[in-house]
């Protein structure tokens, strides 16, 4: 629990000293991308503290072809 606290309270006070200068020149549209990757960035480290697995673009790869890799196995053999 209080990992989470602690990577959240970092995330905001980073949000909070990048987001200043971005309001001062009114750049809405890197405030959004920017709050956009710092979330998703935020989320990937509550997962990784949760234990939880994350899956790779690897994994999606083999299930597409492992299907294909064993058929052709068998056709081979």
């Amino acid at each position: 629990m209080w990992p989470i606290v602690g990577i959240l309270l970092l995330g905001l006070v980073v949000w909070l000293i990048e987001i200043k200068p971005l309001l001062k020149s009114k750049s809405y549209r890197e405030i959004s991308i920017y709050s956009f990757l710092l979330i998703s960035g935020l989320l990937f480290a509550f997962l990784l503290i949760l234990n939880m697995r994350i899956p790779t673009p690897l994994d999606l790869l083999n299930r597409i072809y492992s299907p294909i890799i064993s058929s052709i196995e068998r056709f081979l053999s």
